[in-house]
């Protein structure tokens, strides 16, 4: 590959990526500083006294993809170091830049460490843009599973990226249904409770009422005679899903809570109610039900109606935007899963 040879399409969605950091991270509801002077002083600062691992994920996140974008738009056939070198540059530099304009604004700070995550995002981005064939084949693999599980419609293929949707979502460390009204529940597995009032009822609702609702959407995806293998994929991949963004934003001694009795008991029922055949056969019904259900609950004991109290300009809080939403684009989804298909214009 050559730099003539480059996708201009690499180059829009560069362009189009670095608009939407410079926007997260210039966003103010607060207007300038009264000390509106342009420094990098900050970068020389001592490290911050408080770090969490909410803003450590987010830092690396956001600037991987843009890592992985720049590698692909300078690297060259046999010169990777090029590609990762300039990634590094161009990729640090505008970290730069962004942490060193958020100084003018009053209600943001200039961080030495954001920086350092943010280089260490781009290259780790653009490490993984030097196996960008490997990826490729993966993709068409993942295509060839997706049109031998799945239904081949276009609302189905929405129908995938919400449940893509759904994966992010869990950042929020909390069941869809709770968001905006349920509190994070971190008894371990291995901490019984001593009476069944310390049972975390609520917990265990929001998490079945999750894992019913999502089972009961991704059938309406599934091919005939996909449904039991499908939900057994489903269930363990969202049990690994949960697990792993504990593990990446919680301290491991913690991580044990998100998967409590409650959580696994929760699991088990809604696996039990989606296996049993009347559910099956209705799951388009059962799963707008369930949806509905979500609904009225967040509308009970929400603090909120629609948009959650909480930046989005972290990995938690957008996760928790995600969350607000994703019932009703389930129910969208669902919607045009019953509307009759298109006919073809005949000649």
């Amino acid at each position: 590959m050559t730099t003539s040879s480059v996708s201009p399409a690499i180059g829009i969605y560069l362009s189009i990526y670095a608009l939407l950091i410079a926007f997260g991270s210039l966003y103010t509801s607060a207007g300038l500083s009264p000390e509106d002077t342009w420094s990098l002083s900050f970068l020389f600062d001592p490290l911050p006294r408080y770090i969490t691992r909410t803003d450590i994920s987010t830092n690396l996140l956001v600037y991987l993809p843009f890592g992985y974008l720049l590698a692909r738009r300078f690297g060259l056939p046999r010169q990777r170091a090029r590609g990762i070198s300039l990634a590094l540059l161009v990729g640090g530099s505008y970290s730069v830049l962004m942490e060193s304009m958020q100084e003018m604004l009053s209600d943001r700070i200039a961080s030495n460490l954001d920086v350092f995550l943010n280089l260490l995002g781009a290259l780790l981005g653009a490490l993984l843009a030097l196996h960008h064939n490997r990826w490729r084949r993966a993709g068409r693999a993942l295509r060839r599973w997706r049109l031998a599980w799945f239904r081949e419609s276009a609302w189905a293929s929405l129908g995938l990226w919400l449940l893509a949707l759904w994966g992010f979502a869990q950042f929020s460390l909390l069941p869809f249904p709770g968001a905006g009204w349920l509190g994070l529940h971190l008894r371990p597995f291995d901490t019984p409770p001593d009476h069944f009032n310390d049972l975390n009822s609520l917990w265990f609702l929001a998490t079945f009422l999750e894992m019913s609702a999502l089972g009961a959407f991704t059938a309406c995806l599934l091919k005939p005679r996909r449904y039991v293998g499908g939900m057994l994929m489903l269930f363990a991949a969202a049990f690994a899903m949960k697990l792993l963004v504990a593990t990446i934003l919680l301290k491991l001694r913690a991580v044990g809570g998100v998967m409590s009795l409650e959580t696994l008991a929760a699991f088990l029922l809604a696996f039990w109610l989606l296996l049993i055949p009347m559910v099956s056969k209705k799951r388009r019904s059962i799963a707008v039900l369930l949806l509905l259900a979500i609904l009225l609950m967040r509308w009970l004991l929400a603090d909120y109606l629609l948009w959650p109290i909480a930046s989005v300009f972290n990995i938690a809080g957008m996760a928790k935007a995600v969350a607000s939403f994703w019932p009703y684009l389930a129910l969208a989804v669902l919607a045009a899963s019953a509307l009759p298909p298109a006919r073809r214009p005949t000649r």
